[in-house]
C-alpha cells in the first residue's frame, strides 16, 4: 500500500490525519485528530489490529467528550508494524525465548534465532520517544495504551517519566504473575497471553479459533458478541465487530513483523521488567498520575453467562471432524473442558470454552494484588452471585459516568491512582466499548490537567 493510498474515515464528525515521521530511516505512521493547539494526548494500541484505524472509534468519542476540545489527540503506529516495514535480521542479536506450539510442543529459538532488534519493546520505547520528541517536538502529554502500545509505553514513562503528565495503560498485566500459572492451562484455565506460541506460525489459527469459536477460551464480551455479530451492515457496531474479526486474517507478512516482536519478550519477563531496579529506574517509582482499565467480564465461568447451556457431544464431535468453525488442537479443547453455548449466533460466535478472558484482577490468580481491594478473595473465576462478591462490589465498586465504567478502589501504597473496570467488555475494551473507555479516559485525563 502506498502512503497516499491510507487513510481514515471520519468517523463520529472527528476528522483524522494521516502523517509520516522518519527516524532513521524508517517512516512511522501516525494520525491526529482534535484541537491542533490542544494538550496532545497520545494514542498507542497492541498488534493484530490496525493500530491507527481500529483507535478511530475511540479517539472520535475522546473528541467529543465534554472536554476533548482541549486536546490534541496523536495515534501512533506500534513501531514498525506498517505494511512496508522490511525485517533486518542482526546475526548478532537472537531470539530471547523459545517458542511453543500447542499443547506443549518447544520450538527451538532462544540463543540460536536471529532477529531484527528493533522489535524487541525496549528499543521500541526509545522508539516512540524519538517520534515524540524528534519528529512531533512534543516534551509531555497525556499517554493512553493498550497492550503492545501498554508495554512500550511502560518502558518508554520508566525511564522518562517526565513526559507523562498522567498515563492510562488498559488490558495489561502488571507485576504479579507467577511461573506455575502457566501449568494451569492443563486443567482449561489460561492466565496471561501466550507469548511463545506468538512467536510461532501457530498463532494465527488460536487466535482465530478463540475469536470465531471461543477456543481454547473467550476473548470477546459476550455481550458484544451477540450485539456486534447481529448488527446491521453499515453500522458503527458491525464495523467494529468486523474490526475484530479481522485479526486473524493479517497478511504472512504482519504476522511476521509481530513474531520479531515476540521472540525478544515474554509476559512474565514484562512483569518483572517493571520491577526491575537494576536500570536505575523503575516504573514503581515514578509518580505521575496512572489509571489501570480492564474489562467487566475477565474470568466468567462460560457456564455462568446468561442463557449458557452445554454444547451437545454431538455438535462437539461434528467440530472435530471439521464441522465447526474451531480449528487444529483447539477443537480437542471442546471435548476437553466445559463448553457451553450462551446465544444462538452465527459461526460458532454464541460459544465459549471454559472461562472468558486471562487477566483477573481478585481472587487467588489476581494480577493487581497489591494495588486493588480484593472482590473475591481466593476466588478462580468472576462470581457475581457469590454474597461475597456483591458485598464488595458495594463496598469497593463505583459506578462513574451513567454506569459506561466503574472504579474499583486501589490501596494505600499501591502504585495506581485509579483502576477502572470498562462495563460489558473484555480484552478489546477500545474495539468493544469505545465509549466507555473514551469516558474513563478522559475523566481520568481532565481531573489531571
Amino acid at each position: 500500500m502506498k502512503e497516499s493510498e491510507y487513510s481514515i474515515p471520519d468517523t463520529n464528525g472527528v476528522s483524522f490525519d494521516v502523517e509520516y515521521v522518519e527516524i532513521d530511516g524508517h517512516k512511522h505512521r501516525i494520525a491526529i485528530a482534535g484541537n491542533p493547539e490542544g494538550t496532545p494526548v497520545v494514542v498507542m494500541m497492541g498488534v493484530f489490529e490496525d493500530s491507527l484505524k481500529h483507535s478511530k472509534w475511540l479517539v472520535s468519542y475522546m473528541v467529543n467528550h465534554p472536554s476533548g476540545g482541549d486536546y490534541r489527540f496523536v495515534i501512533i503506529t506500534v513501531p514498525f508494524l506498517e505494511e512496508y516495514t522490511s525485517i533486518n535480521v542482526d546475526p548478532n542479536t537472537m531470539s530471547k525465548y523459545d517458542g511453543m506450539v500447542p499443547p506443549n510442543k518447544i520450538i527451538p529459538m532462544k540463543g540460536t534465532l536471529a532477529v531484527d532488534p528493533r522489535f524487541d519493546l525496549e528499543n521500541c520505547a526509545y522508539t516512540l520517544k524519538d517520534i515524540l520528541t524528534q519528529g512531533l517536538g512534543i516534551e509531555s502529554a497525556h499517554f493512553i495504551g493498550h497492550d503492545r502500545g501498554c508495554i512500550i509505553m511502560d518502558n518508554m514513562l520508566a525511564e522518562f517519566p517526565q513526559f507523562a503528565i498522567s498515563y492510562s495503560r488498559g488490558s495489561q498485566g502488571w507485576t504479579m504473575f507467577e511461573e506455575e500459572w502457566y501449568d494451569l492451562t492443563d486443567s482449561g484455565i489460561f492466565l496471561g497471553p501466550p507469548h511463545r506460541i506468538m512467536a510461532t506460525k501457530a498463532f494465527p489459527p488460536l487466535l482465530g479459533s478463540a475469536i470465531r469459536g471461543g477456543a481454547p477460551f473467550g476473548f470477546i464480551a459476550p455481550s458484544f458478541a451477540i450485539e456486534g455479530s447481529m448488527a446491521p451492515t453499515g453500522s458503527e457496531a458491525k464495523d467494529r465487530w468486523d474490526a475484530i474479526q479481522s485479526m486473524p486474517n493479517q497478511t504472512e507478512t504482519f504476522f511476521q513483523l509481530t513474531r520479531q516482536m515476540f521472540r525478544q519478550t515474554d509476559f512474565q519477563d514484562e512483569g518483572k521488567r517493571r520491577s526491575d531496579r537494576s536500570r536505575g529506574f523503575s516504573i514503581l517509582d515514578t509518580d505521575f498520575p496512572m489509571m489501570q482499565f480492564q474489562g467487566s467480564d475477565e474470568m466468567l465461568r462460560a457456564r455462568d453467562i446468561p442463557g449458557a447451556r452445554k454444547m451437545p457431544l454431538l455438535r462437539k464431535l461434528r467440530g472435530l471432524l471439521g464441522g465447526g468453525h474451531v480449528t487444529g488442537i483447539f477443537r480437542l479443547f471442546r471435548l476437553k473442558f466445559p463448553t457451553y453455548i450462551f446465544a444462538d449466533l452465527p459461526n460458532d460466535h454464541g460459544v465459549i470454552s471454559n472461562h472468558t478472558g486471562d487477566q483477573p484482577y481478585w481472587g487467588k490468580w489476581n494480577f493487581w494484588p497489591d494495588d486493588v481491594e480484593d472482590l473475591l478473595p481466593g476466588g478462580e473465576f468472576q462470581d457475581r452471585n457469590d454474597p461475597i462478591w456483591k458485598e464488595n462490589q458495594k463496598r469497593y465498586v463505583k459506578a462513574m459516568a451513567g454506569g459506561k465504567y466503574s472504579t474499583l478502589q486501589t490501596k494505600e501504597g499501591g502504585r495506581f491512582s485509579r483502576f477502572s473496570i470498562i462495563s460489558d467488555a473484555l480484552h478489546w475494551t477500545h474495539i468493544e466499548r469505545p465509549e466507555n473507555v473514551a469516558w474513563a479516559c478522559m475523566d481520568f485525563i481532565v481531573e489531571n490537567s
